[in-house]
Formats: C-alpha cells, sequence, structure tokens
C-alpha cells in the first residue's frame, strides 16, 4: 500500500491539471459521501491478524483511506462564510487549527464554536472570577473562534466508545453549520479497545468495573481517528493517502512485550507528569490530506488546506522525512495554500524504549559519541553536557527555529522548519515568514505573524497535566504556514491573504473546570485584499 500511495502522489506532482481538472468538477456536485465502513467484526479480525486472507475485508480496509467523508449540506441548506471585518485588515478569512485529544470533551468542544452561554459554566470561577481580567480573557478568545470560517482539527474520534460513539466531525459542523471533510488516520483495533481483553493490572487481578467501562456496542463501533477540515466555503476538491513514510508501526511495535525500561518510563511519566502511557494498537498510518474550497474574492477563487498530523512515535529526523514528503506532493499547486495542524515539533522520541534502542541511539549520536570520549581523556566533559543543557533551555527554549550549533547546542527540531522555510512551489512563491510590527499579536520576529511569539521563543500550545515549575513539559507543538502572494526575495512582497494577527488561545482552555483538550487552539488572520 505505501508504494500505490507514493505512485499515487508521483502521478499528482507529474499531471496535476490532469488529475484535478475532473475531479473538481466532480467534487463541486458532491452533496454528501462516505466510504464503506469496517464491521465489528472486520475489526476484530483485523486485530488479531493485520493481514487477513478474508479478500472482502482487506479491500474495504484500503478504501478506507482513499475516500474521505465529504458533506457540503450546510451549502445546499443556504449557510455562507461569516467573512468578519476588520479596520487593518478589511473583511478576512480567520482559520483556526485544533487537536482536539481523542474527541474526549467534545461536547465542551462545540460549546466553545457555538454556544457562549453554556461554554461560561464550563469556566472555572475560583480561577477566573466573573468580571476579572482572567474571566474576560476566556470569554474574548472563545468570541475569536466564533468568527472562523475555516477549522483546522485533529484526533477526531468517529464511532469510538472513549468519546461516546460520537461522529465528532459531524456534530461539531452541524452545530456550527458548517461542510466538511474527514480522512481518518487509524482504526482502532486494540483488544482493549475493542473489549475483547480484560484488563489486568500489575499487581495482579482485574477491576470488574474497568472492563465494564471498556466492553463495547458492536453495532456503534466503527474505530476510526484522523483529521477534519470545517469549512464555510464550499469544499471542491479532497485528495488523501497514506504517507510512504511513517515513522513508527502502530500495530506490530505496540504489540511487542513492554520492556523494563519502558515499564519504567511510564511510571515516572504518571508520577511526575500526571500522564497515562499505555499501549495503543492501531491500523493505518500518517496521511497526507488536502481540501480546496471556493473562496470568492481571491484571484484563483480557491485555497487548499494541508492538514497536518505528524507522528509523535519517532525522532525529529523521521518527522522531516514525512514533512518532506507532504511537500512534495504540494509543489504544482498555483494558488493560496494553509499547511497548518500538529507537527509534533518536540525534540523527543516518545516510541516504547527498550536497553538495544537506547544503546543504538547512543552509538548513532555525534553528540553522545563525544562526551564518551571526553569522559575517557578529559575533565572538561562537563562543560559540554552543561553547555547543551543550558541552549536546551535558553536558545532553544519553545524555539524550534533556533539555529543549530552541532553537539555543543544543537537544534534537533530546527531542520522541519529549515525546509518549509527553503520549499518553493512551481510558480516561486513559499510560505510567509514574516514577523513585523502592526501584523503580529504578540512579539515580533520569525513567524510572528503566522504563530504568536512570546517573550522567549513562541507560545506553547501543549502541555501535560502537571508540568513542572510551570515550564518543563510544555511545547510548542501546533502551527500554521501560509502560501499566499509572496514571491519576491528578502520576505518583500504583497501582504494580500498573508497572515496577520496569529494568535494561541491559552485562557481559554487554561481556566475551565476540564481541559477541552491537552492542546490550545490557535488561530490567523488572512486579508482577501491588500490590508491597508
Amino acid at each position: 500500500m505505501k508504494n500505490i500511495s507514493l505512485l499515487y502522489g508521483l502521478l499528482i506532482m507529474s499531471c496535476p491539471q490532469l488529475v484535478q481538472a475532473d475531479t473538481y468538477e466532480r467534487m463541486k456536485l458532491v452533496r454528501y459521501q462516505e466510504p464503506e465502513f469496517l464491521s465489528f467484526e472486520d475489526l476484530v479480525l483485523m486485530s488479531e491478524n493485520q493481514y487477513p486472507q478474508e479478500g472482502r475485508v482487506r479491500q474495504r480496509f484500503e478504501n478506507l483511506w482513499l475516500t474521505p467523508i465529504i458533506s457540503n449540506e450546510a451549502h445546499y441548506a443556504g449557510k455562507t462564510p461569516h467573512r468578519p471585518t476588520s479596520p487593518e485588515l478589511g473583511k478576512f478569512v480567520r482559520v483556526v487549527t485544533w487537536n482536539i485529544e481523542q474527541s474526549l470533551n467534545m461536547a465542551e468542544a462545540i460549546s466553545a464554536f457555538t454556544d457562549e452561554e453554556a461554554f461560561e459554566k464550563l469556566i472555572d470561577t475560583k480561577r477566573a472570577r466573573p468580571g476579572r481580567g482572567r474571566h474576560r480573557r476566556v470569554l474574548n478568545e472563545r468570541k475569536l473562534l466564533v468568527d472562523a470560517d475555516i477549522i483546522i482539527l485533529q484526533e477526531m474520534d468517529l464511532g469510538v466508545k472513549r468519546s461516546g460513539y460520537r461522529n465528532a466531525v459531524k456534530d461539531l459542523a452541524q452545530a456550527a453549520g458548517m461542510n466538511y471533510a474527514y480522512l481518518p488516520e487509524y482504526l482502532e483495533v486494540d483488544p482493549v479497545i475493542l473489549g475483547r481483553e480484560t484488563i489486568t493490572f500489575e499487581g495482579g487481578g482485574t477491576d470488574i468495573e474497568a472492563t465494564e467501562y471498556y466492553r463495547v456496542d458492536p453495532k456503534r463501533f466503527k474505530g476510526l481517528f484522523g483529521c477534519a477540515v470545517l469549512s464555510r466555503y464550499p469544499i471542491v476538491y479532497v485528495e488523501g493517502f497514506r504517507l510512504y513514510n511513517q515513522g513508527y508501526d502502530w500495530y506490530g511495535r505496540e504489540k511487542q512485550k513492554t520492556s523494563y525500561l519502558e515499564r519504567l518510563r511510564r511510571f515516572s511519566a504518571r508520577e511526575v507528569f500526571n500522564e497515562s502511557l499505555h499501549r495503543e494498537v492501531k491500523m493505518g498510518g500518517r496521511t497526507y490530506f488536502r481540501v480546496d474550497l471556493e473562496v470568492p474574492g481571491l484571484p484563483e477563487e480557491r485555497i487548499s488546506i494541508i492538514n497536518v498530523h505528524l507522528e509523535i512515535k519517532c525522532g525529529p529526523e523521521l518527522r522531516t522525512q514525512q514533512m518532506a514528503e507532504i511537500l512534495s506532493y504540494i509543489k504544482a499547486i498555483g494558488h493560496p495554500v494553509i499547511l497548518a495542524g500538529d507537527f509534533n515539533s518536540a525534540p523527543y522520541d516518545l516510541s516504547p524504549t527498550s536497553t538495544p534502542r537506547v544503546v543504538e541511539k547512543g552509538l548513532m549520536s555525534p553528540a553522545f559519541a563525544l562526551s564518551r570520549v571526553l569522559d575517557a581523556f578529559l575533565p572538561q566533559a562537563l562543560f559540554v553536557g552543561t553547555m547543551q543543557a543550558v541552549s536546551t533551555m535558553t536558545k532553544n527554549y519553545q524555539n524550534p527555529t533556533a539555529p543549530h550549533v552541532p553537539v555543543l547546542a544543537p537544534n534537533r527540531v530546527g531542520e522541519l522548519f529549515k525546509i518549509i522555510e527553503r520549499f518553493r512551489f512551481n510558480d516561486g512563491s513559499r510560505f510567509d515568514f514574516r514577523g513585523g510590527r502592526g501584523r503580529s499579536a504578540g512579539y515580533r520576529g520569525t513567524l510572528s505573524n503566522s504563530n504568536e511569539r512570546d517573550k522567549w521563543g513562541y507560545k506553547t500550545t501543549f502541555k501535560v497535566d502537571r508540568a513542572l515549575a510551570g515550564l518543563v513539559g510544555k511545547f510548542r507543538l501546533d502551527w500554521i504556514f501560509v502560501k499566499a502572494y509572496l514571491t519576491q526575495p528578502h520576505g518583500h512582497g504583497s501582504y494580500r491573504f498573508a497572515p496577520h494577527f496569529g494568535r494561541t488561545l491559552n485562557d481559554l482552555n487554561k481556566y475551565l473546570k476540564l481541559r477541552i483538550s491537552d492542546h490550545d487552539p490557535c488561530l490567523v488572520d488572512l486579508p482577501l485584499g491588500e490590508p491597508a
């Protein structure tokens, strides 16, 4: 299947007009479409055998990733874009990206987008007292969400018990009056999630309540976990398939026996950060997901949304390969592009660990090798370790765009951003990395027009339940990149449809009785004309 996905992507790059022209016309007529879902019995079969002999099951599995769900019901019902206006930008398009964390608190997320009265009841009034600054900030950030005409989401469940068997994207789209497209990434086939395996604890025995919690309704279970794009503009074209570069095998690797080191790591995560790391057997893979929208007011009347959800259980180098592959598929797009989502841009690898993997990683690391040599021959070895620690907490802190200094002050995440910055479309345009006064919501600097900067680095978008000292356990994982009409060298060019006032809505999530997600939403405003 990987080869099929790669060949399909190469076909799109080499003959985009042939592949897309007919599809555009066809997609404009699509009111609703969905793939044929696998039955619960099919999922059980695939949980036990990744490559079942039953040809029908295998065919339905493969078709699932090539047939996205598309709904233009809101368009046919007469719903239109909000098209907000401001003195600085004139008419603009507001875009939001948000990882909803397995759709666990979807009712609260829907309130944030659609129901101010219901949302206000979610605010923790002990920490954000009514009438005070925090309370006002939470409500003001919620108002920013309401004007979004494009919403880009990750970790959206469809038919999984943990989220109440919701079709999460459909529920939000109907409440907000929006069209939507949905592409699954994975099928949840862990025996525990399927209710086929009794939960056993380290101390021995089982928990009857826990076992009952995972008992599922076969008629409602579809097991889909994926990404979505919601839009008040009509959806005219959708394209999706699994990436050739996956980075991690969520089926084979998750089924391996847990090592002592991995059990120790999971214990530490639970005790220190209050984070639960557990087995998650899935089938599928990270995807390339493109959604084209018809946007009157632009010369081409079309923009492309590229919804990104890179692998978390791999090192930064493999995530960089995934991004390079995604960029190769969009090179021929001649109209504006929004590349946004969860880039998982942390310097760590969260895949299960073991003694052989620790040794292998160490031997392949130049910094590790140098420090071992210095340990043996020089007392200055402590200096190298100290330099790396200082660079992590200063130069690199929440700033993956910081320069990379090999060995002494490495930035393992930086290459992911470098390839995006160096990337050029066939028409010569590129992604807008500008950040200037009057166009940034926070501090100015690289990318600050599209991604809000703090005093030091960028505002974080992800936080574990228990961040140490309020710092350790927080990351900037979610990003927005915009290709508009920027073709001139040295950052000069038009500001039409260029990113403005990129915001990270920390307070909206922070001061609730229960966080909607472990990620915070981000947004950006894109003027339809040249701003004043």
